[in-house]
């Protein structure tokens, strides 16, 4: 059953302009029909259309739909080698289950990231949540401003995994295992030409592990999926 974004209050929600005139005009609902709804920070309920009206669509919540999460709240620090490029890893890694993505610039990037974020925030936020409404997830991944990698190794932050093409026998496993498990990590993926010897220096001095991705060189973004795919 499709989802929509809406406005969830006790027991109605609210589902106004763009959505509303989808829901309406392109799913063609009509008063009475059931469907999801989620607010995009992690409630979910099965619900009933009561009113339509141009742009505007309320209905009554019957249920709650329990949230579907994985067990480790991963963020994403990744080095986009493109604008299509961001936009897949966002698209397929919030399907995946990605809590939270942190752009960053590194030495060889060539995407500069920086320079085009002004203006892009509400195109991306809506990759993501189309995302979520084709994967049935309830909570739309935080995109956080672009930094450069060494502030973004440098924030106190949760333990980290760094994905690195040198290294040939620490995997991810070993990695969460050297890190005790834990509930939250951070995964770095540089660009599309590595790291530099400089970087990974910098990461081994704030605790970040150095890990390997399996025996072949990934492309930037195929690494950001396949390493989100196997930690989540």
């Amino acid at each position: 059953m499709p989802q929509y974004l809406a406005d969830i209050k006790e027991k109605e929600f609210f589902i106004q302009d763009e959505e509303a005139r989808h829901l309406t005009r392109v799913a063609r609902h009509q008063e009475g029909d059931e469907i999801r709804v989620f607010d995009g920070k992690g409630k979910q309920f099965a619900a009933r259309i009561t009113r339509v009206q141009k742009d505007f669509v309320r209905g009554d919540l019957l249920e709650p739909i329990p949230l579907k999460k994985s067990a480790l709240s991963l963020q994403l620090c990744f080095a986009p080698t493109s604008r299509n490029t961001l936009e897949d890893v966002l698209d397929k890694c919030t399907q995946l289950g990605v809590s939270s993505f942190q752009p960053i610039s590194t030495r060889r990037s060539e995407y500069d990231l920086l320079k085009k974020w002004d203006g892009k925030q509400d195109r991306w936020t809506q990759i993501m949540l189309s995302a979520c409404k084709q994967c049935d997830r309830g909570d739309v991944p935080g995109l956080l401003p672009p930094l450069p990698f060494e502030k973004a190794v440098a924030r106190p932050n949760f333990p980290s995994l760094l994905a690195y093409e040198s290294e040939e026998t620490h995997t991810l496993r070993w990695g969460l295992e050297k890190l005790g498990t834990p509930a939250e990590l951070s995964l770095y993926i540089g660009p599309a030409g590595g790291w530099t010897d400089e970087e990974v220096t910098v990461a081994a001095q704030y605790g970040v592990l150095p890990v390997t991705l399996g025996p072949h060189i990934l492309r930037a973004e195929t690494a950001c999926i396949a390493a989100c795919a196997k930690l989540l």
